[in-house]
């Protein structure tokens, strides 16, 4: 058996074909469909036919509010103004013609862990993809724990500035790439349209522009992505270290304050932003330092590693959905 697995993200749609015994056998990635609902169906639709007649089902990862029963978008997530109330799953199988399961990006990314990744040998975790946001997912027993209205592991909305009550607060801006590209974008004056995900940067700015002083002089055309991110920061570039110091400041808060919640046997760390070469490092020198300072001697640190999958974690998660949605069920 073989599945088309879907990775919506806010920069890129990512794609595999997988078979049930977790072997991805080919990946690519093509530009993230914003504009319109037509625009995202077309995009499925083209990735369908590309491998007609080798694929059995679609497992779709989509960020957002997801209800993985109905396959409808309640809200929240880059794809909310052209999806919102959609059944995602009904629109791709009339599209495509082929059955089709839908779930919270970070949600896939918790159950690739599960499945056959980093979590495989435990019985509680939580796994925490670096994207565009932060999408994430509990663990409970080998099994995703939902929450109240599918919520639970939402982690771009922690807060990572206590007292300020605008976007700025949110693990979305610093810690996520749409909000690592804009803070760069804003502080060497870069071209906005021209960054993955210019749609959503440009939307950010309405609401976050005044933080920013305007800068004199015609924008750079610059792409501020992952990997130039961490190219800057291997340079010893100013903006870029002082963006990487708040983006370790605040993935080791959230990371730390996941861990006494919930007492997780093992937390995985995944996504792009992941595999910056001292990203793991940084985060547990900040970890370490919050549990030398509240004197706790590690009796409530979890076990803090990369992702199995890394950047590929939500595909592996979309097809094993699919597999206990169309296939197991």
């Amino acid at each position: 058996m073989k599945i088309l697995a879907l990775d919506f993200g806010g920069s890129s749609v990512k794609y595999g074909v997988i078979d049930e015994n977790a072997t991805l056998l080919t990946s690519g990635k093509r530009p993230a469909p914003l504009n319109s609902a037509n625009e995202f169906l077309d995009t499925a639709e083209k990735l369908c036919h590309e491998f007609k007649g080798a694929i059995e089902g679609i497992g779709i990862s989509l960020p957002g509010n997801i209800d993985p029963d109905s396959g409808v978008l309640l809200g929240s997530g880059v794809y909310d103004e052209i999806l919102h109330g959609c059944s995602i799953t009904e629109m791709v199988h009339d599209r495509c013609g082929l059955p089709a399961a839908v779930e919270n990006d970070g949600k896939c990314g918790a159950l690739s862990e599960a499945w056959k990744g980093s979590l495989a040998d435990v019985d509680d975790g939580i796994v925490m993809i670096l994207g565009s946001g932060i999408a994430g997912g509990l663990i409970k027993d080998h099994r995703v724990h939902s929450g109240k209205g599918f919520n639970a592991g939402e982690f771009s909305y922690t807060v990572c500035r206590p007292g300020d009550y605008s976007m700025m607060s949110c693990a979305t801006m610093a810690v996520g790439a749409l909000g690592i590209t804009y803070k760069l974008c804003k502080m060497k004056n870069l071209d906005l349209s021209v960054q993955d995900a210019a749609p959503t940067l440009l939307f950010l700015d309405t609401v976050l522009g005044k933080y920013f002083p305007a800068m004199d002089g015609e924008p750079g055309k610059t792409v501020a992505d992952g990997k130039q991110f961490f190219a800057w920061v291997k340079e010893g570039d100013r903006d870029a270290l002082r963006v990487y110091q708040d983006f370790i400041t605040a993935l080791g808060a959230m990371v730390f304050n996941a861990q006494i919640c919930y007492a997780p046997d093992r937390i995985v760390i995944g996504g792009g932003l992941s595999m910056g070469e001292t990203v793991l490092t940084d985060l547990k020198a900040e970890l370490a330092k919050y549990d030398a300072g509240f004197g706790m001697n590690g009796l409530m640190s979890a076990e803090v590693v990369r992702s199995t999958y890394l950047g590929e974690a939500n595909l592996y998660g979309a097809a094993y959905h699919y597999i206990g949605r169309c296939v197991n069920q």
